[in-house]
């Protein structure tokens, strides 16, 4: 873990609710693909956490929804503004269990940590399969990123309006070698059920402090107590309870 201040580049609406701010500043507290940053927002007691989404350089980009008065206000900022963060965060993804077809699944604002992950994968040369679960057309983003990273990309979203009708797990390909997912647990439950590889999942969790000392995001595993923060927000498959 680092404290850092980065400063704003710029942020821009990229679907409904979605926001994505860039900033620059010190990014080598973030080690690895599913880690998170917790930013503090001025007038606020808690940070906020939020999944990387993307690093480049000196550039830290995090892509988030607007569901209360701290992403509101994060999402309201402007070039030259500056945030205390906490980074380097989190376990984040094994790459090295992905094999040579690894596929990535994301649902909503999960989406967003998958990416830096396929960067880094494409990088090894992997044959990349994404698959993506939003609630409507005015949610969807990201699909030129990841096709411009030469992933197959295939969209699902539960009214129709765009790609194939219903779930994540309607667009699952028959052939993959290892899975990665985020989203809203109920999602992740689906894909559990659903997959039948190896893989991880990534939570979403409300949290305290961020970095375990707190635990106020321990869940129960088959290898015992973890921490979502700390131990987490990545677990294997075999790990999980439901």
């Amino acid at each position: 873990m680092k404290q850092v201040v980065m400063k704003v580049v710029k942020t821009d609406k990229i679907a409904a609710s979605v926001y994505k701010t860039t900033f620059t500043g010190d990014i080598s507290g973030i080690t690895n693909a599913g880690q998170f940053v917790n930013v503090k927002i001025d007038g606020l007691y808690l940070r906020r956490p939020i999944s990387v989404c993307d690093l480049s350089d000196n550039t830290l980009t995090l892509v988030y929804k607007v569901v209360g008065k701290g992403t509101e206000m994060l999402s309201r900022s402007t070039s030259g503004d500056k945030f205390d963060m906490l980074t380097g965060l989190g376990n984040g993804y094994d790459i090295s269990a992905s094999g040579d077809k690894p596929l990535l699944i994301g649902g909503g604002v999960g989406v967003p940590p998958l990416y830096y992950l396929a960067k880094l994968l494409a990088e090894k040369g992997k044959t990349l399969s994404v698959a993506l679960g939003f609630n409507t057309e005015k949610d969807v983003f990201f699909i030129n990123e990841f096709e411009n990273l030469g992933c197959k990309v295939k969209v699902a979203t539960v009214d129709g309006s765009f790609g194939v009708k219903g779930f994540v797990t309607n667009v699952l390909p028959e052939e993959y070698s290892y899975f990665y997912a985020c989203g809203p647990e109920p999602m992740l439950k689906a894909v559990y059920n659903a997959t039948k590889t190896d893989g991880e999942f990534s939570f979403e969790e409300r949290m305290g402090c961020g970095f375990g000392a707190c635990m106020g995001c321990s869940c129960k595993t088959t290898v015992g107590a973890k921490r979502i923060c700390k131990d987490g927000p990545v677990i294997k498959k075999g790990e999980i309870l439901w």
